[in-house]
């Protein structure tokens, strides 16, 4: 069971009432702060397993205020005694500022705006939230044995799912706010893959040839096509720019100047004297040696295609093309001065999902553009573009760690894909 399932057993309608009461607030506002809050810490959580260190120090701290899963199992018992809640509250000022160092200001700002409810109410219930959820990770870590490397994969495979639940519009406040930007790095994507592969070779027994080989041949794949190894990449590099100096050199040379006197000799000569000598010298049709004469520049042209899906497609599906593609996402557009996406740019992002979908192995990076933010610097809106459109991808069931999501400054105010595996 993850640690949603687990909390939302935990924070029943009564358990949620009650403590609305406690507090004075609508029970409606309670319930959604109450989720804002449990979202944002577990983001968190998550964040700390990118690094061994910190990953290390959240198990120990977890255990040191372990309190085997009493709390979690029996929250209204400890609300209907006031030292009871007074203990549990205390502990929890406690808890954010160990387990979450610099959050408990930002946090209880960000809750009270969310969900609109007092600012006393948002510190009680992220005093209320913290050892609940504390306590949620110790039990799953007792009952499941967990180690340091079991609690990194448990709390990885809840990634995915959070960027699926969390609301857009508290997600727009807790990523900047509260500097989650870390969890849309690759970094994270990197942790699971190393967990899975681990947990293959300890499970190796217990699974089948079959699905062990098949398992590590895919963290295998993954880590080759994102592996930075500068000796390959190197290559790929020099390939690439000799390929496109040799097109340019080429258009430049001699498509560009052929194309030209091409159109001069069509405007220039008279058509009855090719005619005339065509048919006198090989007895063409001299139909036909217009046609040729027009047409045959075309045949060197650069293709084009109708929508973003039919390029990227065409890109994916020739393996002779290499990684690194950029590819404007045509007709993705957003509000002028905010992340929100204008209604137009559904039908490109339902494109690329299906592109995603169709190709398994494919990996991109989102990169959202601004040049007008309004209330940030245009790299933070920037950001926030290249999120709004990896939550929808997200929601269309496409997983976290195969998609990047970064910002870059000007370039517009749209969005861009780069791929980075086909």
């Amino acid at each position: 069971m993850n640690l949603f399932d687990t909390l939302n057993e935990a924070l029943t309608d009564e358990v949620v009432s009650k403590i609305a009461k406690l507090s004075d607030e609508e029970p409606e506002k309670t319930r959604k702060a109450l989720d804002g809050i449990f979202y944002t810490l577990i983001a968190g959580l998550v964040r700390r397993t990118g690094s061994m260190m910190s990953v290390s120090m959240l198990y120990n701290q977890v255990q040191k205020g372990n309190q085997g899963g009493e709390l979690i199992g029996d929250v209204m018992s400890y609300l209907n005694k006031k030292e009871k809640l007074d203990t549990i509250l205390k502990n929890g000022d406690g808890l954010i500022s160990q387990v979450f160092p610099a959050y408990k200001s930002p946090l209880v700002s960000m809750i009270g705006i969310y969900a609109g409810i007092k600012k006393n109410s948002s510190t009680m219930y992220s005093s209320l939230a913290a050892p609940i959820l504390i306590d949620a990770v110790s039990k799953e870590i007792d009952t499941n044995k967990l180690d340091v490397d079991g609690l990194v994969s448990f709390l990885g495979e809840h990634l995915d799912q959070l960027f699926k639940l969390v609301p857009e519009e508290l997600l727009e406040k807790m990523i900047p706010q509260l500097g989650l930007q870390e969890l849309l790095s690759p970094k994270f994507s990197g942790v699971k893959r190393t967990m899975t592969a681990k947990l293959v070779s300890i499970k190796g027994k217990s699974s089948s040839p079959e699905e062990t080989t098949s398992t590590i041949t895919s963290s295998d794949e993954e880590e080759s096509t994102s592996s930075p190894f500068p000796v390959k990449w190197l290559a790929i590099f020099l390939i690439a720019v000799a390929v496109i100096a040799g097109g340019i050199y080429w258009y430049k040379n001699v498509y560009e100047p052929s194309l030209t006197i091409t159109d001069e000799s069509l405007a220039n000569i008279d058509s009855t004297a090719i005619q005339s000598d065509s048919l006198a010298t090989t007895g063409v049709d001299s139909a036909a040696v217009v046609k040729d004469t027009v047409s045959s520049p075309s045949l060197n042209t650069t293709e084009q295609f109708s929508t973003f899906g039919e390029g990227v497609n065409a890109y994916l599906s020739d393996a002779t093309k290499p990684v690194g593609q950029i590819f404007p996402m045509t007709n993705v557009a957003f509000i002028r001065g905010s992340q929100a996406l204008d209604a137009t740019s559904e039908v490109v992002i339902d494109e690329l999902a299906e592109l995603m979908s169709k190709y398994p192995k494919m990996q991109i990076q989102l990169q959202g553009h601004s040049n007008n933010a309004v209330g940030m610097d245009n790299k933070t809106m920037a950001t926030k573009r290249a999120f709004a459109i990896k939550k929808k991808l997200l929601v269309k069931g496409i997983i976290d760690t195969r998609i990047d999501a970064i910002g870059t400054n000007g370039a517009g105010d749209g969005a861009d894909i780069k791929i980075v595996s086909k």
